[in-house]
């Protein structure tokens, strides 16, 4: 596990593929006590997904990114769907558009060139902040690209990797 990325007073790790089982205990009360993931059984298949936690200057973890191999019939490919979570009091400005591009930028360098490999990522946003005017310009200044909106009313947007 490497600190990749870092931003002000937290660090980012790279943990794709390199999850202890102190780490995954960590993750499921991480998740637990933020109210984000209730089910201990869920939070537990989750840490199969995480590709990088954010630690605070203590090394707690304060947030946490996720992707999971997809196919996006709306888009015709394969797709790493992203997903992140940060503790509401470790919220800084730029801190979720940082951890987005590590991850992106981690599995570009992992996976892209890959001929049956996901061509990019896609969110799907859950959000309502992120559906404001500035919540928008920051999914376009990450990159993305608007795909419309899925059966249950969320933005979908994708960046492709670079070839």
């Amino acid at each position: 596990m490497s600190a990749i990325g870092s931003l002000k007073k937290h660090r980012i790790v790279w943990v794709w593929g390199q999850i202890t089982s102190q780490l995954r205990s960590e993750l499921i009360a991480f998740w637990g006590e933020t109210g984000a993931l209730t089910d201990p059984c869920e939070a537990w298949r989750r840490t199969f997904e995480v590709a990088s936690v954010v630690r605070n200057a203590d090394g707690r973890i304060v947030g946490v990114s996720s992707v999971y191999c997809a196919y996006s019939p709306g888009a015709g490919a394969l797709y790493w769907f992203y997903r992140t979570f940060i503790r509401e009091d470790s919220r800084d400005v730029g801190l979720a558009p940082r951890l987005f591009a590590h991850t992106y930028e981690q599995l570009a360098l992992a996976y892209a060139g890959e001929a049956q490999a996901p061509v990019g990522m896609m969110i799907v946003v859950e959000n309502p902040k992120l559906e404001t005017a500035a919540g928008i310009r920051v999914i376009q200044r990450a990159g993305f690209q608007h795909l419309g909106i899925d059966e249950h009313g969320q933005s979908v947007w994708h960046r492709l990797f670079l070839s």
